[in-house]
């Protein structure tokens, strides 16, 4: 599949008198149709390799509304993100398990740390290290130990949930994508975000029984839905959760 990212393109918003301008990203692929996908990134647009520009610029225009709509509510979502303050003392708190997780350094703390369960919904974890770690040390420590508990918790959710769908997947790869949750290839390779650990353990095991619903239907049909609602019948309230509230900025 080729990626072409095209530089500026000007068109007309509807009702405005001056021109806006756009830039996009072009992706060509075997498809039938021009799709639009506004992101982290921007506004990405996928066309089938033969599609003309004046095709895609048509459909640009007549979704322009649309685009000016998604884009500014993506920028109003990234505004209102909450970012992670990373302080070697006293501690740094972040979301965990739709919970909250400390970080606190301790010279003795074993390499791969030591996680504690405080309370309900509460946790702290002992990272090696003292007053004088920096905060960029800690993050990397902490983003060590977070991708470990990541492997290992989607681990065990796609051992479970797998079974119930009647599905075998053939290896785990972790992610730190802006906006993309997860993938799944038709060989059984699934992709996770890492950053599913802030949400709460029902909405990422939506996420993992979307992806391996995914092993029957490479697609968004019906189908796939129905697939999707046998292991997860609150599949679209967990969705929408997952969209409302955006994961921290590490």
């Amino acid at each position: 599949m080729a990626s072409t990212a095209l530089a500026l393109h000007h068109m007309q918003l509807p009702g405005s008198t001056a021109s806006a301008t756009l830039t996009y990203t072009l992706v060509r692929s075997q498809r039938r149709t021009i799709g639009l996908e506004v992101g982290s990134n921007g506004l990405t647009v996928r066309a089938p390799l033969r599609a003309s520009h004046s095709a895609i610029e048509r459909v640009l225009h007549d979704k322009a509304r649309w685009i000016a709509d998604k884009l500014q509510h993506m920028q109003q979502r990234q505004a209102a993100q909450p970012r992670i303050v990373w302080q070697p003392q006293p501690h740094t708190d972040l979301p965990y398990l739709g919970g909250r997780l400390r970080l606190q350094l301790h010279p003795a703390a074993p390499c791969h740390g030591a996680v504690l369960a405080v309370g309900p919904g509460q946790w702290a974890v002992h990272l090696p290290g003292s007053a004088h770690t920096s905060a960029s040390d800690l993050r990397a420590q902490a983003w060590a130990w977070w991708l470990r508990q990541a492997h290992q918790l989607f681990s065990e959710r796609l051992q479970h949930y797998a079974p119930l769908l009647g599905v075998r997947w053939l290896s785990l790869r972790l992610s730190s994508a802006r906006t993309r949750w997860g993938s799944a290839h038709s060989d059984g390779r699934i992709m996770l975000n890492a950053k599913l650990l802030h949400y709460r353990l029902p909405v990422l095991d939506y996420v993992v029984a979307h992806e391996l619903a995914h092993l029957h239907e490479m697609n968004h049909s019906p189908r796939f839905w129905a697939w999707v609602a046998q292991v997860c019948p609150d599949h679209l309230a967990l969705r929408a959760e997952l969209r409302a509230h955006a994961a921290p900025q590490w």
